[in-house]
């Protein structure tokens, strides 16, 4: 379909765009200004002409995806994408996210780039704790959209934020009381991925990774020299924490989170493909004995944890236990101790797509014609206005007794309300803080 150039005009300045008639996209939008890698965000400057005709998907920006009448005053409802990636990889411009099929309907998507690997989550000399340079990307960003959304129809009162594996760790970190402006109403974490140890243990292995005391004076030059010695860097960094998110916000405390409607989900096989080697031999048990020491299985759980992964699906114990402890106890655990309301769901697999990570991507954005189906139909439910279609996990924030879950197929073929679909995880981890 033809394009034409079209602009909207925001404190920001005059940024122009393509439209197809019925949709208007605007793509890689400067959010904030990075002076130096390991910075925090500076405000980026306002009354500038801006070309957002073209993707940069390798710039740390954010696009906006709008229908073609939007308009100041329409208050339409606004969806805030943060995209997965381990915090190693992924861009603002995943076009997975579909957000011409958003605004057809009527809903606002804006997709948020952040710094990536040590310059987006590296704790240097100074930083205060819990405070990440990729979060707060994104929280300039959450700042921008609400200078200027409402030129582009959007109410800045009624903002989403969502994201998934990593992205859902931001969303959730954006929660914290810490860290909560009132800038967004609701959020989204769908497979979240924190890490079991914090960078107090790590701190020596990217100190000799990097050949650099951890001070932004000594970085910020060498990264201006060489960035591809940061990324050489991270590769070593990584390997040595294969068994965890080498990178990520820690700890994790359900706790302090301020009251934010949430919506946590998990798929059922997140990373069954990550043990599927040893699935397949006869001695499968034993390497998911040996593993779940190294994943947080605690002490005195061993046994009951495997026999439950094992009665569950017999022939991916040791997927199982991978899914679980990088993913689905951090699932449990927000929706046990996150003081506002929760709902939880989970996704599992249909005929033609296994419920692994990020399979839950294209029915959510309602890629391949399923917009308004499945996944997608309640997502859009609660964007407009925070409603998901079932029961929360619990009414009672001092008692989760209901512990009522979704199970969703992912095609959209049918779901069900279920009881404590992730019971069997409670206890079997060890706390993060005895992980240190």
């Amino acid at each position: 379909m033809a394009t034409r150039e079209t602009q909207v005009t925001c404190p920001a300045g005059a940024i122009v765009g393509t439209s197809d008639g019925a949709v208007r996209e605007f793509h890689s939008i400067p959010y904030a200004r990075f002076t130096a890698a390991f910075d925090p965000p500076a405000p980026a400057p306002t009354g500038m002409l801006i070309d957002a005709t073209t993707p940069l998907p390798h710039a740390t920006r954010l696009s906006i995806t709008a229908p073609e009448g939007a308009r100041r005053n329409d208050d339409l409802p606004v969806l805030v994408w943060i995209h997965g990636g381990r915090f190693e990889e992924g861009t603002h411009a995943d076009d997975r996210a579909n957000g011409p099929a958003f605004a057809r309907d009527g809903i606002i998507l804006v997709q948020v780039g952040y710094r990536l690997k040590f310059p987006g989550m590296l704790p240097v000399g100074g930083d205060a704790p819990g405070q990440y340079r990729a979060v707060q990307d994104c929280a300039a960003a959450l700042s921008w959209v609400q200078r200027n959304i409402e030129a582009f129809g959007g109410d800045p009162t009624n903002v989403t934020v969502a994201g998934q594996s990593a992205g859902a760790d931001i969303a959730v970190w954006l929660c914290r009381r810490d860290h909560y402006k009132g800038e967004f109403r609701r959020a989204v974490a769908a497979s979240p991925v924190f890490p079991r140890r914090g960078m107090d243990s790590r701190r020596w292995a990217a100190r000799g990774a990097l050949g650099r005391a951890l001070l932004r004076e000594e970085l910020n030059p060498l990264y201006d020299r060489s960035p591809q010695r940061f990324d050489r860097a991270y590769r070593r960094f990584r390997t040595q924490y294969f068994t965890d998110i080498a990178l990520g916000p820690f700890p994790l405390e359900p706790a302090k989170l301020a009251r934010v409607p949430l919506v946590v989900t998990s798929t059922r096989d997140e990373f069954f493909p990550n043990g599927a080697f040893a699935d397949r031999t006869a001695l499968a048990t034993p390497v998911a004995r040996a593993l779940g020491r190294h994943m947080g299985l605690a002490k005195g759980r061993v046994g009951e944890y495997l026999g439950a992964a094992s009665r569950m699906d017999p022939g991916h114990v040791v997927g199982r236990l991978i899914s679980d402890a990088m993913c689905r106890r951090w699932v449990d655990d927000i929706a046990e101790g996150a003081p506002g309301p929760v709902w939880q769901a989970e996704l599992v697999a249909s005929a033609d797509l296994p419920a692994h990570h990020a399979a839950d991507l294209a029915p959510a954005f309602g890629a391949d014609g399923a917009y308004g189906t499945g996944l997608n139909r309640w997502l859009t439910q609660f964007v407009r206005g925070g409603d998901v279609g079932w029961e929360p996990y619990s009414g009672d924030t001092r008692a989760r007794a209901g512990r009522t879950a979704l199970r969703v197929a992912l095609d959209g073929s049918g779901a069900q309300e279920v009881a404590d679909p992730l019971g069997y995880l409670r206890g079997a981890f060890s706390p993060v803080a005895h992980e240190l």
